[in-house]
């Protein structure tokens, strides 16, 4: 029902995590749940965002969950569980002494197998969580941070992606700045494909010649299609292609200027004939009222 909404990518994914994620995080810790299968969840969901547009199915799997500061934010089923768990045992060992009943639990809990106790489950996932991050004790505040450290896991895991984790790794080594970089997944502005199709291509993931030559191997050449000169990647599409440079970057580069331009405008009280940015085509040269400010496009 969210997929099939109107909503922007943002917002779906915020709905997800609001209304559908609860449905099964109140079962968590109550009905015997196995990692297979809120793995399986995962697996479906993915499979209706892909059908629906919102992931492409050739990016990364691991960047769909981390948070919206480079990631796609949604709420992963398995993290969710893991949190859940670790949540309750923390619970249980806190106010045991406290409240008769949650010792009661306890004392039960102690008598269980390994695959039905919530104590045992919680130690095994954050002795598996401690090898992962590279930590070596299960401290008490890793309880308390467990959604974070588990963020941190997915973030490293797709920058360790070899095809998939270069445009996270490039930043690092440019001194580019993430947060600003990534701002603009933070807007509610972008519709669901769009975003995804952006995702995709920072991935690396869309179909050039370098893509189908080095990955699928069918390509036997994958230098550019139109310069001929240099490997057909999704930064030399963008930046680097000197026939594209001639036409299709200025106007991508106008079209970005353009809605500077008209912000400019507006702020200095220049009337202009259309309301949003991408319809209006602006003028070589404008003046406000009493002609104090003169701009400028294109000179």
């Amino acid at each position: 029902m969210i997929l099939k909404s109107e909503l922007n990518a943002r917002n779906k994914i915020t709905a997800i995590g609001a209304l559908a994620v609860p449905v099964l995080r109140y079962s968590f810790g109550i009905i015997i749940w196995r990692i297979e299968e809120t793995k399986q969840i995962d697996r479906k969901t993915r499979k209706m965002l892909t059908m629906y547009k919102m992931h492409h199915p050739k990016a990364d799997i691991d960047r769909v969950y981390v948070k919206r500061k480079g990631g796609r934010g949604l709420v992963q089923a398995e993290v969710a569980y893991r949190a859940e768990i670790i949540n309750f045992a923390e619970y249980l060992n806190t106010n045991y002494k406290e409240d008769q009943f949650v010792n009661i639990v306890k004392v039960y809990e102690s008598i269980q197998p390994n695959m039905n106790s919530i104590l045992k489950s919680a130690a095994k996932i954050l002795e598996e969580l401690n090898q992962l991050s590279g930590m070596n004790d299960a401290k008490q505040d890793g309880m308390q941070h467990t959604k974070g450290r588990l963020g941190e896991v997915l973030k490293k895991k797709w920058k360790n992606n070899v095809m998939h984790g270069q445009y996270i790794r490039n930043m690092d080594r440019q001194l580019i700045s993430e947060e600003d970089t990534f701002l603009w997944l933070s807007q509610r502005d972008l519709k669901a494909e769009t975003e995804s199709e952006i995702v995709a291509a920072q991935d690396q993931a869309l179909n050039t010649k370098y893509y189908t030559t080095k990955i699928l191997h069918t390509e036997t050449d994958s230098k550019c299609r139109l310069c001929q000169q240099h490997h057909e990647t999704i930064d030399h599409i963008i930046s680097a292609c000197r026939i594209l440079a001639k036409e299709k970057n200025v106007k991508w580069n106008d079209k970005v200027s353009a809605q500077i331009h008209f912000n400019i405008c507006k702020e200095r009280g220049v009337q202009l004939d259309k309301k949003h940015w991408y319809k209006d085509v602006p003028n070589s040269v404008v003046t406000n009222h009493g002609g104090k400010v003169t701009i400028l496009w294109n000179q």
